[in-house]
């Protein structure tokens, strides 16, 4: 039933924007054509249709007119992209097309200004300084480096205004269960027409969705304090210095997790004889140098970033006082990317209607971090015999790892209409860990096992893409990429698996098309693929060793994508996307079901998609009303490998009505109206055993901005 509805509304759409062009008089194209979007996902600035990728971009306008406040919110316009994220922001897995990484380093890497953020711990941020995100999907390991087996998630800010004027923008939003968030804005030129600059902070807070039975408290809210600093010099017209500072810090509640079925009975209700809690802050400047020349450009990225997390939670979620667990974890980060490119607008000639544009680097980072893990063994495990005594599983780590990845990728260009690019990558990076276990109790500190480990992993990853131009409207595409992730260390295992694990290697094979209709009022991208996965690296648990990675085999994952976007009449815009997946283990031996050999791969939806309206037109004088309904829908998939716990086909409906004029703007808004009952984040912890928790319920609220 659901596929039907997702098809109906895809050519719902199509049909209305077809009937709006052919019907009646023509209107001016002009009062019609789409925002222009440039990307930047190859590095160099592009029109979309240019670029021989599926992706989707989410601009400043609609995370504006969405009321968007996280990657997780964008993440439902995006099709074939699932989020796991618990309520505790802490942590983020993305899966692409099936393809993502729970444990460990993450297979699908978050860049904020071409900066790497190669941890599940900084994914998340807020969107309050967001000019544009750009998801890619597929293998973007040539010109993007390591974790990016199944894509990206790129960032790109609000660079400071360079025409001398003040912008200043204060907002808050005001909502269900206490939310409160407050954001101030400022920028404009500290020398004028050399130094500029942008400030932008927010503090967010809010009760949480998810009752403890056993204290009658609610066990998972939120409360922040998030900067972006930006300055930005222009000493000459061919030198461009950027200095950017990030800084939060978080401290929410605990992960709310609970009994699987009992989520499902009584969502939003937990038993938890303990209340923990889950921290985060992080600091991360970067310094970014362009040097603009008459052929070749220079770019320059220099990253520091240094965080730490902790969290203290009740590790049997039940009431009995069984075990609880304290992880902290800390990380000073350091990477430089220094970049030579063909200049903007001088590409190579080497024939007689034959171009080049080109584009080679260097990257290099080194990783410091250092985790704790304490199992807490209480005096109820002990009684209930769960085990002998009460103490401290004790597990400390000590990682570094230093990479290195040379890179290039050039486009031939032929006549205006045959683009071929071929870009390589070679990786190579050296980690080392120094691991000690033990058992801490009344009776003394009994070493447990202790492990100081060096592993290297060298890759060269190719890629090829052949684009063709039918005409300025319409490209047809081909790519054929490799995708690649270090192996690495677990910190500990269950009996019987190795603390090393391997590195994944990925084969990407994709044809899409990219088309705009009626003189720029409709853009249409598809794609279809075909993905080859190798040593995959499933994120699995164990209820004494907690999380820890295994190479699982094989899998392959198949499908397509398609999104459209129209603007029917004067303000009136439609936007519809629809993906599906079909991800399955090829070979691989599951701890808890066996051969799961033909399975589906988990948190891989068999499809996700969005359709919706968006009205803007003037209301009064200077004054616009501002409508948006949007359905966004995700398919059932699974949460582990035994397929033996799914989360059904869900739909969720949000709304946004507002007022707008050129200096301030009001609007009230309602995320999953139906209040529709689903849970995004469950996982195993025994035979037939698994914990989960429920998604974000039905809010509501109302957002009060002002520009001066």
């Amino acid at each position: 039933m659901n596929h039907r509805l997702t098809f109906i509304a895809l050519l719902l759409t199509l049909a209305i924007t077809t009937t709006v062009r052919a019907g009646g008089d023509e209107p001016d194209p002009s009062h019609l054509t789409l925002d222009p979007i440039i990307v930047v996902a190859q590095k160099w600035e592009q029109d979309p249709r240019d670029v021989p990728r599926s992706f989707t971009v989410i601009s400043s306008g609609t995370i504006q007119d969405a009321g968007i406040m996280s990657i997780k919110e964008a993440s439902a316009l995006v099709p074939n992209l699932n989020i796991v994220e618990p309520s505790a922001r802490r942590l983020s897995f993305p899966f692409y097309r099936g393809i993502g990484s729970g444990q460990g380093d993450p297979a699908v890497a978050t860049f904020i200004d071409g900066v790497p953020q190669h941890t599940a711990n900084t994914a998340s941020i807020p969107l309050i300084d967001a000019e544009r995100i750009e998801f890619l999907r597929g293998p973007q390991g040539t010109l993007y480096g390591r974790n990016t087996l199944g894509g990206a998630i790129h960032i790109i800010t609000r660079p400071p205004p360079t025409d001398n004027q003040w912008d200043v923008r204060v907002q808050t939003t005001q909502g269900f269960n206490g939310l409160q968030d407050y954001q101030l804005s400022i920028a404009g030129p500290m020398i004028p027409d050399v130094l500029f600059f942008r400030r932008s902070h927010q503090y967010n807070t809010r009760d949480g969705y998810t009752r403890n039975d056993a204290t009658g408290n609610d066990i998972d809210d939120r409360e922040s304090f998030f900067s972006h600093s930006r300055m930005l010099w222009l000493p000459s017209d061919n030198v461009e210095v950027s200095l950017g500072v990030m800084y939060e810090r978080a401290r929410d509640g605990v992960f709310p997790l609970g009994d699987l079925n009992a989520l499902r009975r009584r969502p939003h209700h937990v038993n938890h004889d303990f209340e923990g809690q889950t921290d985060r802050d992080i600091l991360a400047p970067t310094l970014t140098v362009k040097l603009f020349g008459d052929s070749v450009d220079v770019t320059s990225i220099t990253a520091l970033s240094f965080w730490d997390t902790f969290d203290y939670s009740d590790y049997d979620f039940s009431p009995a006082d069984i075990i609880r667990r304290r992880v902290s974890e800390e990380q000073d980060y350091f990477s430089q990317e220094l970049r030579l490119s063909s200049a903007d607008g001088a590409d190579v000639v080497v024939g007689e209607g034959a171009t080049l544009k080109w584009l080679a680097g260097l990257l290099l980072f080194y990783a410091d971090t250092d985790r704790i893990q304490i199992n807490e063994l209480r005096p109820d495990g002990v009684a209930m015999g769960a085990f002998p005594l009460a103490g401290n599983d004790d597990s400390r780590g000590s990682f570094q790892d230093l990479g290195v990845g040379v890179f290039g990728q050039a486009t031939l260009s032929l006549d205006d209409k045959l683009d071929i690019t071929v870009g390589l990558r070679f990786d190579h990076e050296d980690k080392d860990a120094d691991i000690d276990n033990r058992f801490q109790s009344a009776f003394g500190d009994t070493p447990t096992g202790s492990s100081d480990l060096d592993e290297s992993f060298t890759q060269v990853v190719p890629s090829f893409a052949a684009a063709y131009h039918w005409s300025d409207e319409h490209t047809t595409y081909v790519s054929a990429t490799k995708g690649f992730k270090a192996g690495g260390f677990n910190q500990k295992t269950p009996v019987g698996v190795d603390l090393v694990y391997d590195q994944e290697t990925s084969w990407t094979y994709e044809l899409g098309h990219k088309a705009g209709l009626f003189d720029g009022t409709v853009v249409i991208s598809a794609a279809v693929f075909h993905i080859e996965w190798n040593d995959m690296q499933l994120s699995l648990f164990d209820p004494v060793a907690g999380g820890y990675i295994a190479n699982a085999g094989e899998s392959t994952s198949m499908g397509a994508e398609i999104e459209a976007t129209a603007r029917v009449a004067d303000g009136v815009d439609l936007f519809a996307g629809f993906g599906y997946t079909d991800a399955e283990f090829d070979k691989f031996i599951d701890s808890y079901a066996g051969d799961v050999s033909n399975n589906k791969l988990t948190f891989a939806p068999e499809h996700t998609w969005n359709v919706g309206a968006q009205y803007k037109r003037p209301m009064f004088d200077g004054i616009d009303l501002l409508a948006r309904l949007e359905f966004t829908g995700v398919g059932r998939f699974f949460y582990d490998p035994g397929n033996t716990q799914v989360q059904r086909n869900y739909i969720l409906t949000n709304l946004r009505l507002g007022l707008r004029a050129r200096n301030w703007h009001i609007e009230g808004w309602v995320r999953n109206a139906l209040d529709e009952d689903y849970i995004p984040v469950a996982f195993q912890i025994g035979p037939d055993s698994f914990v989960g928790e429920s998604g974000a319920p039905r809010t509501f609220g109302f957002t009060v901005g002002v520009v001066f």
